[in-house]
């Protein structure tokens, strides 16, 4: 009985370790994102903190340090938000597997959706 009790817990644990998401660490990193001719740098500065700026595009040289929320919704899945000095609060999934992003925006009470493309710039 001791040895089963045994397999069983050690079952448990190995079910219970590969459910928990592949994690990426972004505190140090930069990741672009591409939405058509526009492109933006964002680099997180801390698990709270991050900054942004349009590198190519309408709003090239555009930037802002932000406060930022994220959430880890799955494997390879996080959801971040934050609230721009402009007034507009973004929120977003990465999806790191697909190198995706969906972004949804909120301006008043407009709201808009799009995708694009992420990678880390080295």
């Amino acid at each position: 009985m001791k040895k089963l009790s045994t397999l069983v817990i050690m079952i448990v644990l190995f079910t219970f370790s590969c459910q928990i998401p592949d994690k990426i660490t972004l505190v140090g990193k930069t990741i672009e994102y591409h939405y058509g001719e526009s492109k933006y740098h964002v680099r997180f500065d801390s698990d709270s903190t991050l900054n942004w700026m349009a590198v190519a595009g309408d709003e090239i040289g555009a930037h802002e340090d932000e406060i930022y929320f994220s959430e880890w919704v799955g494997d390879h899945l996080l959801f971040i938000t934050w609230g721009e000095a402009n007034g507009i609060g973004v929120s977003q999934i990465l999806d790191f597997e697909k190198g995706k992003v969906y972004n949804h925006l909120l301006q008043g009470r407009k709201v808009s959706a799009g995708q694009g493309e992420i990678q880390f710039v080295k």
